[in-house]
């Protein structure tokens, strides 16, 4: 629903008329019409809220019996909409939904209160006519009595001819030289998708004018605006034609970022961010690009754009900014708990300007019963090129579990670029080693190298609480080493996720597949724990222990696997502001072959969730099921943390 309705009305024989009004994207628009008679002339911008004059009241068509006549005020009706439009059913449609009468259709009303209802619906529906187009249409209404108290109103649309856009023309006026650049700006609305023989919808002429300004701004005339429009109405050849005049301002180009004294970055870092090229012609889009890069840094706590006091040298205009720097180190903890790993703390610190180039470092150390990691992870953003990062990453682990006891140390560094806004790819190198005890074998040294490659894509706006969009990880890697005996193995694995909203954003069916494979091992037990795939727990197949779904041996430990496959839905319900709910299904299955049957004797679990949303995300509270018992299987699982299951 747009922002306004303007209705023009002219008394018979009208030959012009004229209109203008404040804050419109049209600024000033002129209405002329040609041709004999002209009974009513509108560019409605919407029907929210119109308010109506009591005079335009007053003179809407009601084909009903007078209300004098038909009854005494004071009875209460209830009544039924039937709107007809065979010309054009959408019309019908909407009137159906936006109308007085379709929004007040639940409240009672005396008659007079229901003829003064149709009376405004009415010549809503004259705005209706005139911003799809139809200047010549009409709209009638009457009401039919189908029952004590009861009414059914019928109104109907007669549309008529629908007018088409004609010339739209274009005057330019300038206070400085306009640019003999090849890539001018547009003269004319058919050059912003308004073409010559469209359908005059007002929304559309409105959208095609603000277009014609944006288009400017991105041209190298940040201060174009437009001082008026007219619209001239031909009867006879049923054409809207288009006159604007345009002020361009001065034609500028992008000079170098200026920053106030407050910024706590290095000037490199800020111009490695930049969305153009110094001296090409100025564009809005590519500045609001920028500022928007700079707002995702985390590193300010404003950003602001000051650009159009600069001074313009040799049609350079600078670029400034004001900027506040945030508290750039942090820490941080959690208290998580599941009945896989009991209570676990979680704390962290980080510096997000390590060196003044936006750098960011993070150390992190998980505590659990069975776990517990040391982790810090590097980032050293635009290496070489503006969308190419360094990372680099360090830890340390020892685990405890059922599967197998681990005391590993790992360092991996490489490259991750940004292909477009959706998708990035990333090359590591990395070692590994240590010791692995397998159930039923003695502790073993080993050493391995690998070479992961990485795709992602995720188009969702919220990492923590996604609620729409998809996204896609795909990695594969070779590795080489030592473990028992020396191997070789691909491992490569997919994982797909993707969000729907089933009403508005408060509704959401979230979706998850993964499928995986390691190919070159006979056996899991050939490869490090770490190549190896589980299932089972908060993060996989929810009901079931930690990596417990899969190979077992004869005392229910498990073996891990080679090959993998997991599903998993939600209903996301989200109440409040800070309340929601989920019901679960998760589904899956580690197999001792690549080649095997996958798909068969997958395990399910089902449960319900609670969530309490923060600023950071929301923490959520699982309560699962298994649905498929095994022998020593828990009957239930719960599971307390921080951030949505996928």
């Amino acid at each position: 629903m747009v922002s306004g309705l303007i209705l023009a009305w002219t008394l018979s024989g009208c030959m012009l008329l004229n209109l203008s009004r404040e804050a419109s994207p049209l600024e000033k628009p002129h209405f002329r019409i040609t041709a004999a008679k002209a009974s009513a002339v509108s560019l409605p911008l919407g029907l929210a809220e119109p308010k109506i004059p009591v005079e335009l009241v007053a003179r809407a068509r009601l084909t009903a019996k007078s209300t004098a006549s038909m009854d005494e005020e004071g009875g209460a009706y209830t009544y039924t909409l039937d709107c007809q439009c065979p010309g054009d059913p959408l019309l019908a449609e909407k009137f159906s939904r936006v109308s007085r009468l379709a929004l007040m259709r639940e409240s009672v009303a005396s008659r007079v209160t229901l003829e003064q209802r149709l009376a405004i619906s009415l010549i809503e529906g004259e705005g209706l006519l005139r911003g799809q187009g139809y200047y010549d249409g009409q709209v009638t209404g009457r009401l039919e009595e189908i029952g004590p108290r009861k009414i059914k109103v019928i109104v109907i649309f007669i549309p008529g001819p629908r007018y088409r856009v004609g010339s739209t023309l274009v005057r330019i006026t300038s206070v400085g030289t306009l640019s003999e650049d090849s890539d001018s700006p547009p003269r004319s609305l058919a050059e912003v998708g308004l073409e010559g023989g469209a359908p005059a919808v007002a929304d559309d002429v409105l959208a095609a004018v603000s277009r014609l300004e944006s288009t400017w701004h991105n041209r190298g005339y940040p201060q174009a605006r437009i001082e008026s429009s007219r619209f001239v109405m031909d009867r006879l050849r049923k054409e809207l034609e288009v006159e604007i005049n345009l002020n361009s301002g001065s034609f500028v180009r992008m000079g170098p970022v200026l920053v106030d004294q407050t910024a706590s970055v290095d000037q490199s870092y800020l111009d490695a961010l930049k969305t153009w090229r110094e001296g090409q012609p100025w564009n809005q889009v590519l500045l609001e690009t920028y500022l928007e890069a700079l707002r995702r840094t985390g590193l300010f706590q404003f950003v602001e754009n000051d650009s159009s006091l600069a001074e313009v040298e040799d049609e350079l205009r600078p670029v400034r900014l004001k900027l506040a720097k945030v508290a750039e180190r942090t820490v941080g903890g959690q208290v998580s708990f599941d009945t896989d790993f009991g209570l676990g703390l979680s704390g962290y610190w980080e510096h997000r300007n390590l060196t003044g180039h936006g750098d960011h470092l993070r150390l992190e150390l998980p505590v659990w019963l069975d776990l517990q990691e040391l982790i810090a992870t590097y980032r050293y953003p635009f290496l070489f090129r503006p969308d190419q990062d360094f990372i680099t990453a360090g830890g340390l682990i020892h685990q405890d579990t059922d599967a197998y006891k681990l005391w590993s140390w790992s360092f991996r560094g490489g490259l991750e670029r940004r292909l477009s806004c959706w998708w990035r790819v990333s090359l590591m190198g990395l070692v590994e080693g240590g010791s692995l005890e397998d159930p039923d074998k003695p502790s073993t040294d080993f050493l391995m190298f690998g070479l992961p490659l990485a795709a992602t894509y995720d188009n969702t706006k919220n990492f923590f609480d996604p609620v729409s969009g998809t996204r896609l990880i795909l990695t594969a890697a070779p590795y080489t080493g030592y473990f028992h005996s020396d191997f070789n193995v691909m491992r490569t694995r997919l994982e797909a996720q993707g969000f729907v909203p089933l009403s508005s954003e408060h509704l959401i069916l979230a979706l998850r597949g993964v499928w995986g494979g390691v190919w070159g091992a006979k056996d899991s037990q050939e490869i490090p724990s770490s190549l190896r795939f589980y299932s089972g727990g908060g993060g996989s197949v929810r009901g079931y222990d930690y990596k417990s779904v899969g190979p077992r041996n004869n005392k229910n430990d498990p073996l891990g696997g080679v090959a993998q496959v997991e599903m998993g839905a939600e209903i996301r319900a989200r109440f409040t502001e800070t309340f929601g709910a989920v019901a679960f299904l998760d589904g899956g299955m580690v197999y001792k072959n690549v080649s095997g049957a996958l798909f068969k004797d997958l395990l399910w679990g089902a449960g319900l969730g609670f969530r309490y949303y923060t600023p950071v995300g929301p923490a959520r509270l699982d309560l699962a099921f298994p649905l498929d018992l095994r022998p020593g299987d828990a009957a239930w699982q719960l599971y307390l943390s921080l951030g949505q299951s996928f």
